[in-house]
């Protein structure tokens, strides 16, 4: 059984949703988490959806989100909120958790930043881990990671069963 999996999804599907009611069944189970979940504010005072990931093993938020003005067509990602939230891997790198969860392999992912390293890390390190992936960035990750990974279904339960497996590998 593969210490690394994805969840593989479409455009559209509630991702960080469904991620952040993962969280607590994974705890419930008896599993020590680390690493990031993405949190979205929609009621947010600026135009933009303010994000902010969330490290797993205290509980800190780092926003990401920053707003380019009323001009501007979009968000962009603010790298010095991401580059903070990297310190969640060396946490759960350094301290023991069952499984890290990554908010996802996306756009900077796939152009060979964002969280990234911090995926390598966590790989090397044999950690087990779980990575949402976007359909239109299989062919990047499969670029980065290789084959030896295990692709998840968007069920809670797939998942749950998964990271029990990973949990009891490790006993």
């Amino acid at each position: 059984m593969h210490a690394l999996a994805i969840i593989p999804y479409r455009a559209g599907f509630g991702i960080d949703d469904f991620v952040q009611r993962l969280v607590p069944r994974l705890r419930q189970a008896g599993l020590r988490l680390g690493g990031v979940v993405q949190h979205n504010d929609p009621e947010a005072a600026d135009r933009c959806m303010a994000m902010s990931l969330e490290d797993l093993a205290d509980g800190r938020r780092f926003p990401i989100s920053q707003d380019l003005g009323a001009a501007a067509r979009g968000c962009r990602l603010d790298a010095t909120g991401l580059a903070a939230a990297t310190a969640a891997f060396a946490g759960a790198l350094s301290g023991r958790v069952d499984l890290v969860l990554v908010n996802r392999f996306g756009k900077q992912e796939a152009m060979g930043e964002g969280l990234r390293d911090e995926i390598a890390r966590t790989v090397l390190a044999g950690v087990p881990l779980l990575v949402p992936v976007r359909q239109e960035f299989l062919p990047a990750w499969r670029d980065f990671a290789g084959d030896d990974w295990a692709q998840l279904s968007a069920q809670e339960d797939a998942v749950e069963h998964w990271a029990l497996a990973m949990l009891a590998r490790a006993a």
